[in-house]
């Protein structure tokens, strides 16, 4: 009996101790991720920065849009503005007809800003612009213009080629298929208008 009782005791003292090292190892055990779960964390963290990087670019392509618009609506005010002083100045016919596809190019551009929800920059005031270079080029030209009828032209075709250099420029950044049109549509006029000034001499 009591061999009995010795056996049963050692039994259960086996048993504790394997039991404790089955804890103590299930206590010890950390969580490694597999290869497989490396990768598939890195490809996550990877799509999330290329998806962060495209909207960053979106965003800018945007500003520079709407840039571009802002000034290109004032930059045509200004050519319809010189010449509405130039023609009540001289009355030269080239000067009104010229006018009036001014006023077409703008009209152009601001369906192009209503699109986006861009707010119009342009003053309703003849002569007075947003942009400080376009002030500053407006009121040089105004004071060229101001002295002859052939500085006017001179001050015509400063203006067109302006224009012309300046679309040229923007086409080479210009992403929008519909800002494109209209930007190869303007500089078909500003050709034809730097023509018609060069006429006169």
């Amino acid at each position: 009996m009591t061999q009995l009782r010795i056996t049963i005791t050692a039994i259960i003292a086996i048993a504790i101790t394997i039991l404790a090292g089955v804890v103590g190892y299930s206590v010890a055990i950390r969580y490694e991720p597999s290869p497989t779960n490396k990768i598939q964390t890195n490809m996550v963290a990877n799509n999330s920065n290329a998806f962060d990087s495209t909207i960053e670019q979106g965003s800018a392509t945007k500003d520079t849009t709407e840039s571009l618009l802002l000034y290109l609506i004032e930059e045509e005010k200004l050519a319809h503005d010189v010449y509405t002083k130039m023609y009540e100045l001289y009355g030269v016919r080239v000067f009104g007809n010229i006018l009036s596809s001014e006023q077409a190019h703008q009209s152009r551009v601001l369906t192009l800003l209503q699109a986006r929800n861009v707010a119009d920059p342009r003053s309703a005031e003849l002569g007075v612009f947003r942009n400080q270079e376009l002030q500053t080029l407006y009121n040089q030209l105004i004071a060229q213009g101001s002295k002859s009828v052939i500085q006017a032209y001179k001050a015509g075709i400063a203006i067109e080629e302006k224009d012309i250099a300046d679309i040229n420029a923007q086409l080479k950044t210009a992403s929008d298929q519909d800002v494109i049109l209209t930007l190869e549509g303007l500089r078909r006029g500003s050709e034809n208008h730097l023509r018609a000034f060069s006429s006169q001499f």
